[in-house]
């Protein structure tokens, strides 16, 4: 555990990460092994001195880098130019980080050290390394796809010109349906949540959010006198409406009400800002500080922007949820796997159950192909005509035949 931790603070994760690990790790022995975790706590003890440190040197603040990154001058100067462009654009962070890692591997198969290094590279190369994943790497359909759009993106964004016809050997896919909870299990789910993680859990069902998107709603896509939701930077950086469940009406009322609250407080301190795309901020450079762009399920500590200086009110950690999300899951004894992408999963079949137009759905989800919707038809409909197992029917008429033999 201590070499663990050792190899995370040599690859720079901040002191508070780090803490993460030790108390996932004593709740794991608590509740699962339902061991002692006395051996932990010296090392519990010894990271929030640590924090404390850390902090101080800080002037109290964490680092955001894991939200917005840090171009790191050492790294080569084809990977810095697609971090800055994909970073104009306004890509997401998961989305830069994806790409990069797609792209350095791109590179070190083709023996690519630089920037122009590309200019001997052509749509044959990009197909052979697709194929070479496919065949020898025998990656998942989804990983050879992130190759490929991380690839088309840096052709578009720095090289500036048409990657080609692509005809590489495609990953096998294998076709599952999703996990989908019945309603009666959303709403067991529902009791072991509360206060914002229960909004969230309700958005995700109510709404078919990601769970990405829910964390980056911001006040002003909250449209009350419509009631609808704006959902911005999805999937493929696009918006889409998606009408507010009236269960939702009050709660979110009083989420804004309560951020409203809180920005004021940071007005009055000086450190009202959240985090804006790199356009965005540039053409409106106040807008950092006004209410209506506040993440509205913010985290109760302000970070840093290492690119920028500037300190920030972040929305939720991404790994808050799907903790109470776990525990809920298990007081309710559902042995599912059930994730947060769940609820999306719930949202479009239980539409679907409910004779809602396939398109309409789509439309919901933000799919830009139906197919991909299609995957919920899938999923079996309880409330359909039962189909009675052979089995089952053989048992009843032999259990039949005793029956009249007897009666003989």
């Amino acid at each position: 555990m201590i070499a663990f931790l050792r190899s995370r603070r040599d690859a720079e994760v901040p002191a508070w990460k780090r803490m993460k690990i030790i108390e996932g790790l004593i709740q794991y022995r608590e509740t699962i092994q339902r061991r002692e975790v006395n051996d932990l706590l010296p090392l519990k003890k010894k990271m929030g001195e640590i924090i404390l440190i850390e902090q101080a040197k800080t002037g109290g603040l964490d680092s955001i880098d894991d939200v917005v990154g840090k171009i790191n001058p050492n790294e080569m100067d084809a990977i810095q130019e697609f971090r800055r462009s994909m970073r104009r654009a306004g890509l997401a962070i998961a989305t830069e980080r994806s790409y990069v890692k797609k792209l350095k591997a791109f590179m070190a198969d083709r023996g690519l050290n630089c920037l122009a290094d590309f200019d001997r590279i052509h749509a044959s190369d990009v197909e052979a390394h697709l194929t070479d994943l496919a065949v020898d790497g025998n990656v998942s359909p989804s990983t050879q796809n992130q190759a490929f759009h991380s690839l088309l993106k840096f052709f578009e964004l720095v090289l500036k010109r048409e990657m080609g016809k692509i005809e590489a050997i495609r990953a096998n896919k294998n076709s599952m349906a999703p996990t989908v909870m019945s309603p009666e299990e959303v709403g067991q789910v529902f009791e072991g949540l509360e206060g914002v993680y229960l909004v969230i859990a309700k958005l995700l069902y109510g709404c078919g959010m990601r769970i990405s998107e829910a964390h980056r709603l911001r006040v002003k896509d909250i449209d009350f006198a419509n009631k609808q939701i704006e959902i911005r930077q999805s999937k493929g950086n696009k918006s889409r409406l998606v009408p507010m469940p009236d269960d939702l009406i009050e709660p979110l009322r009083r989420f804004v009400k309560t951020r409203e609250a809180l920005h004021e407080h940071d007005l009055a301190n000086g450190t009202a800002s959240v985090y804006l795309p790199y356009a965005l901020d540039r053409k409106y450079p106040s807008a950092h500080r006004e209410l209506k762009w506040q993440y509205l399920f913010a985290s109760h500590r302000l970070s840093r922007d290492p690119r920028t200086g500037r300190i920030h009110r972040h929305h939720l950690h991404a790994s808050t949820f799907p903790t109470h999300l776990r525990r809920a899951v298990e007081q309710a004894g559902i042995l599912k796997h059930v994730t947060s992408h769940t609820f999306r999963h719930c949202f479009a079949t239980h539409l679907l159950w409910q004779g809602t137009d396939i398109r309409q759905i789509q439309q919901l989800l933000g799919h830009s192909d139906v197919k991909t919707t299609e995957i919920y038809t899938h999923v079996r409909n309880p409330h359909e005509a039962k189909v009675v197992s052979p089995l089952d029917r053989l048992v009843r008429e032999e259990v039949a035949g005793i029956g009249c033999a007897r009666a003989d």
